[in-house]
């Protein structure tokens, strides 16, 4: 298994395992900080999950907030499979390069760069398949940078070719139910201590 450098590169895969070994919350929660790899910020209860009162009220961790897992979750690639995978289970998470979507406005994306797997630099989400009206087989791919990029933050891709390196480093995912029945966790007396942010005196723990 590769090894993930924070902001410097990683593996869906490895996200995958790790919720499936790990609770996750989701982004109300705990904000994506883009911190800790590189500057030596550790994780805390707090960072995990935190609020926030206005002004210089301070900030203290959650009591009582909602978890996420997966159950199972794999590598797949190639045309065939990655077809395969996102009818029985859904979208799959794909590395690419994105060096040439940065001027993406619309239609069937088509790199004629001889990028390499070394290359690869962005992870996207593919979510369907389809055929334009001349006959070219595309991927329907969710990007990460906003609506107003591309088809309402999505583009299609040549399928397969395997451009922009698409089809060579994938990983799928299933997850666990934990919204029906609202599964939440409940702070320990150890995690309430876990305070790392400010001056723990000035942190009040509070309930949901």
């Amino acid at each position: 298994m590769v090894p993930d450098n924070g902001c410097h590169g990683g593996e869906a895969f490895n996200a995958f395992k790790y919720m499936n070994e790990n609770e996750v919350t989701d982004e109300t929660c705990a904000i994506y900080r883009a911190r800790g790899r590189d500057n030596g910020e550790k994780c805390s209860q707090q960072l995990i999950c935190d609020n926030c009162a206005p002004g210089d009220k301070g900030c203290w961790a959650q009591d009582n907030y909602k978890i996420y897992h997966t159950n199972s979750y794999g590598h797949v690639s190639g045309e065939k499979a990655m077809m395969q995978e996102i009818y029985n289970r859904g979208p799959i998470a794909c590395g690419v390069v994105a060096n040439n979507l940065l001027n993406y406005t619309g239609g069937i994306f088509d790199d004629k760069t001889n990028w390499t797997p070394a290359d690869i630099d962005h992870d996207i989400s593919v979510v369907g398949y389809g055929v334009g009206e001349d006959g070219t087989k595309f991927w329907t791919v969710r990007n990460s940078w906003g609506s107003a990029w591309g088809e309402d933050g999505f583009f299609r891709v040549v399928r397969g070719v395997n451009n922009i390196q698409i089809e060579h480093d994938c990983a799928w995912a299933t997850p666990v139910d934990t919204w029906t029945n609202d599964f939440r966790h409940k702070l320990t007396e150890t995690e309430k201590k876990d305070l790392r942010i400010g001056n723990a005196d000035d942190v009040q723990m509070k309930k949901e």
